[in-house]
């Protein structure tokens, strides 16, 4: 791959710190109340280089959700796919990664849960339509792993579809209330340890 040029460096760094402005904007006064002279103002540079980048306010909240979910799929993907580590791990493994995933990138996580329903299904119903095709990959990757557990015999013959979409809910479920806890990084990852063992082993003595 070729080196960037100093422009296409500079471009880059502008872009990022646009975007860093526009998410603690967002994260500050919610999507609908931030104004694009709030964003310049914040990010410090002029009204006309942030239409340079970016025609709106719109196409930021639409890029710092998509970067973030392939961000995330990435990580899934790496662990998925390990090797000489148990099917088992592997989705311990996932489910925490996608907890600290959540909380280190909190701020995104809660603008798109809250403001969802109110911006992709009307303003920008692409945006939706895109986290869903991402997600689907998501599932086909737990399902895989279901799939292999069932093949070593690690896990009942119930239908991996259906324990892939049940274990990604439960996922996003445990990721998602942790952002609401008072809980260092020790008691997070023993409360989703608890959690998979609450799903892999059952609760039933």
């Amino acid at each position: 791959m070729a080196a960037l040029t100093r422009k296409q460096r500079d471009d880059r760094r502008k872009r990022r710190e646009i975007l860093a402005a526009a998410l603690a904007m967002f994260a500050e006064g919610g999507f609908h109340n931030t104004t694009m002279a709030q964003i310049s103002k914040a990010a410090q540079y002029p009204l006309g280089t942030i239409y340079k980048y970016f025609p709106g306010k719109k196409e930021m909240y639409h890029d710092l959700v998509i970067e973030r979910v392939h961000e995330l799929g990435r990580i899934l993907y790496d662990i998925a796919y390990q090797q000489d580590v148990s099917v088992t791990d592997r989705l311990l493994s996932a489910l925490k990664a996608q907890a600290r995933f959540y909380r280190d990138n909190q701020d995104v996580v809660k603008i798109y849960i809250f403001e969802r329903s109110n911006i992709d299904s009307v303003g920008m119903p692409q945006l939706n339509e895109r986290v869903n095709r991402l997600h689907e990959r998501m599932v086909q990757l737990f399902e895989n792993l279901f799939d292999q557990g069932i093949r070593e015999k690690a896990f009942k013959t119930y239908p991996a579809r259906d324990m892939a979409e049940l274990f990604a809910d439960i996922v996003h479920s445990a990721a998602w209330s942790g952002l609401f806890r008072e809980e260092d990084l020790t008691q997070s990852d023993r409360r989703l340890s608890m959690i998979f063992e609450m799903v892999t082993t059952g609760i039933k003595k």
